[in-house]
């Protein structure tokens, strides 16, 4: 089942694969930045972070468990 939803996000990944590195980066930088200012919202720029590095590293492995 884990599989199967690795192998579903690695599909899309590869249709959309030009947007999430600079998503990656603009929200792993501002949330770096909302940290260093100690401001309440972090967290959300975090877990947009989270879940496009989680795109990435699906897309790039997906292939393999197939």
């Amino acid at each position: 089942m884990l599989i199967g939803l690795i192998e579903r996000v690695a599909i899309f990944y590869y249709w959309t694969w030009f947007i999430w590195p600079f998503i990656f980066v603009y929200s792993f930088a501002n949330a770096i930045a909302e940290l260093v200012q100690d401001k309440e919202d972090s967290g959300k720029s975090m877990l947009i972070a989270a879940f496009s590095l989680l795109v990435i590293l699906a897309g790039v492995t997906g292939t393999h468990f197939g």
